[in-house]
């Protein structure tokens, strides 16, 4: 009798074990959940199109020119003032809510484009904390030396 009552105080108690050890687990796994949940949270989320800074309005503006170039229609715009095709070409190609205003001079620093090119509200540029600048030169067009500025702003909408 007495070993009857021993093993069922071992059972009992190998239980009451296991019972414990289940929780623990599920514990455990409510932490390791959660841990992940708050990593992707924080590595995954992608930015907002307002996080744009300087350096990369930069890049995208240089980027855009020199692709508007290498395609050989940048010099053809400039030089032939097809200011209508250049406002279409770079206002396709940036961004949505980055906005741009172009100003072209010539070797002596004199204004080419009057009025100026411009894709946006003047009160974005006024009111805008950070205003990009990229400067691009144009050489020539079909054959002649005859060197253009290009001083393209941008700023985010």
């Amino acid at each position: 009798m007495e070993d009857l009552i021993a093993k069922r105080t071992r059972a009992r108690n190998r239980r009451s074990v296991k019972g414990q050890m289940r929780v623990v687990e599920s514990i455990l796994a409510i932490l390791i959940v959660i841990s992940a949940v708050t990593f992707f949270y924080f590595f995954a989320s992608a930015p907002s199109s307002q996080a744009r800074d300087v350096g990369e309005l930069e890049k995208i503006g240089h980027n855009i020119l020199h692709d508007i170039d290498e395609q050989g229609l940048l010099a053809r715009y400039v030089y032939r003032s097809e200011w209508g095709n250049l406002t279409s070409a770079l206002s396709v190609s940036l961004p949505i809510n980055v906005y741009f205003s172009l100003s072209i001079y010539d070797v002596n620093n004199n204004p080419i484009n009057h009025p100026l090119i411009q894709y946006g509200d003047q009160q974005v540029f006024s009111s805008s904390a950070a205003v990009a600048s990229v400067t691009y030169i144009v050489p020539g067009y079909q054959m002649n030396y005859n060197p253009r500025i290009l001083v393209l702003k941008l700023v985010n909408g």
